[in-house]
C-alpha cells in the first residue's frame, strides 16, 4: 500500500519530476498549456509526444496518414498543419464532427477527413492506400487482436510506415499487483500494457513489417508524473481533484520504485512486400 502521504499534494509536487527544455528541446517553444491542450489531452506526452513521433516518420509532403484513436483530433490538425499531411482521422469515442470543427478553426479543414468508427470492425470499403499510419496512446486498446496487424497492412502502399507511441510497463510483468487494481472503477486496461520488447516481437511476427525502432522514450516514466502535475497545478490541488484522480497519483507514485514501472515506448515499423 502507498505511503499515507502520497495523497498530499506538497509531497507529490516534491517527489514528482517535470519534463525539461534541456532533454527536450521541443518544449522550449511550447507552453504545458499548448502541450496538454488547456487539460484536453488526457494522456501523458500530449503534443510533445505527437511531435516526437512525427519526427521518426518525417513523411514526405502531401503524404496520406491514417491518425488511429486521435481523441478531439488534435494530432490530426498537426499532422496536417505541420507536415502538410492529408489525414484521415478515427476515434471511436470522439465525434467526427467535434473533430472536423477542430480542423476547420485550425484552417486545414480540406486536408483533414473525420471519421468515428471502432478499428476492430475496420473501415469503410475503398478507405486505404496509405502512406503512413500514426497511433498515439491508443495501439494498446486494440493492436494485439488477432489479424490486426495483418489488415494495419493491407490498409498501407509498399514501403508504408507505423508509428506508434504508447503507455507502457517498461517490463512485463506474470501478473498486475494489487497495489494497481485498485483504480476507482476506472478502467485502466493495465492487462494491455506490455513492454517494448514484448510490442517489438509482435511486430516481427509473420513477416508483414520490419521494425526499423522500438524502445522506451527517454524520461517515458516522468512523462506520467509531468502530466499528473499539469492536471493538478490545473485543479489547484483542490480537495475535489485529490479525490478523484488520487488512484493514479498513488500508481504512478509507486512505480517510481517498484515494479512494473510506468513508462512510455515508440514503435517505428515498415510494411514489408506488396
Amino acid at each position: 500500500m502507498a505511503a499515507p502521504d502520497t495523497l498530499e499534494p506538497a509531497s507529490i509536487r516534491h517527489r514528482f519530476r517535470r519534463l525539461t527544455t534541456a532533454r527536450h528541446p521541443p518544449l522550449a517553444a511550447m507552453s504545458r498549456d499548448h502541450m496538454y491542450d488547456h487539460g484536453r489531452m488526457m494522456a501523458p506526452g500530449g503534443m510533445l509526444l505527437a511531435r516526437m513521433m512525427a519526427q521518426h516518420l518525417s513523411p514526405c509532403p502531401g503524404a496520406r496518414i491514417l491518425d488511429i484513436g486521435c481523441g478531439r483530433g488534435q494530432t490530426s490538425v498537426m499532422l496536417a498543419s505541420e507536415l502538410d499531411a492529408h489525414v484521415v482521422s478515427v476515434d471511436l469515442w470522439t465525434s467526427a464532427q467535434e473533430r472536423q470543427l477542430l480542423a476547420r478553426q485550425a484552417g486545414v479543414a480540406d486536408r483533414v477527413f473525420a471519421l468515428q468508427g471502432d478499428m476492430t470492425r475496420g473501415l469503410a470499403a475503398g478507405i486505404a492506400a496509405f502512406d503512413a499510419i500514426f497511433v498515439m496512446q491508443a495501439f494498446h486498446s486494440f493492436g494485439a487482436r488477432r489479424g490486426m496487424l495483418d489488415y494495419l497492412a493491407r490498409l498501407l502502399k509498399p514501403g508504408g510506415r507505423i508509428v506508434i507511441g504508447q503507455t507502457c510497463f517498461r517490463d512485463d510483468p506474470e501478473a498486475i499487483p494489487e497495489a494497481l487494481r485498485d483504480d476507482d472503477g476506472w478502467n485502466t486496461e493495465y492487462a494491455r500494457y506490455h513492454s517494448p520488447g514484448w510490442w517489438r516481437a509482435l511486430f516481427q511476427r509473420g513477416g508483414r513489417f520490419l521494425v526499423d525502432h522500438c524502445a522506451e522514450i527517454p524520461d517515458g516514466d516522468i512523462f506520467w508524473e509531468d502530466h499528473a502535475l499539469y492536471c493538478g497545478d490545473r485543479a489547484g490541488w483542490s480537495a475535489d481533484f485529490m479525490a478523484q484522480h488520487g488512484w493514479i497519483l498513488r500508481h504512478i507514485d509507486r512505480s517510481r520504485k517498484n515494479k512494473p514501472h510506468l513508462t512510455h515506448f515508440m514503435l517505428l515499423a515498415v510494411k514489408q512486400g506488396l
